[in-house]
């Protein structure tokens, strides 16, 4: 699991499909407002993790998945 709080790596892990330089791909990417300031961040979620991870999370207020992996195209 990996958070970003960066608009601009998440705009751009979006426009390749889900991959970053230098990062494995993710499957989703879920929005959502922390839980120490409420503050915006972006949940990366790998092939590996549970996919439902950022959404059960208590630290995770308003998650929201904003991206997903199209499996037809992956």
């Amino acid at each position: 699991m990996s958070t970003i709080t960066s608009k601009e790596i998440v705009d751009e892990t979006i426009a390749n499909n889900g991959v970053y330089p230098g990062d494995p791909p993710v499957i989703k990417i879920v929005q959502y407002n922390n839980m120490f300031n409420g503050g915006l961040a972006w949940g990366f979620v790998y092939e590996h993790e549970d996919p439902m991870r950022y959404e059960n999370s208590p630290a995770c207020h308003n998650p929201v998945v904003i991206w997903e992996r199209d499996a037809q195209h992956g």
